[in-house]
C-alpha cells in the first residue's frame, strides 16, 4: 500500500477514535478509561476534548 493510502487510512482511524472518545465521555466514562479504550495518550485525548469544547462554544 502506498504512503498516501496509509495516511488516509490512519486519518480515518483517528477520526473514528475521536468520535468514539466523544461518545464515551458523553456516557460519563472517566478520561483515563476513554484513553485506554481508544488507544491514545492523555495529551491527545485532552486536545480532542478542548477542540470539541471550542467548536461547541462557536
Amino acid at each position: 500500500m502506498c504512503n498516501l493510502s496509509m495516511g488516509v487510512l490512519n486519518k480515518g482511524k483517528m477520526e473514528q477514535a475521536k468520535e468514539t472518545a466523544y461518545e464515551l465521555r458523553d456516557m460519563g466514562l472517566p478520561d483515563e478509561k476513554i484513553a485506554r479504550a481508544v488507544k491514545v495518550n492523555m495529551d491527545t485525548l485532552q486536545k480532542w476534548f478542548a477542540e470539541r469544547e471550542e467548536m461547541l462554544v462557536k
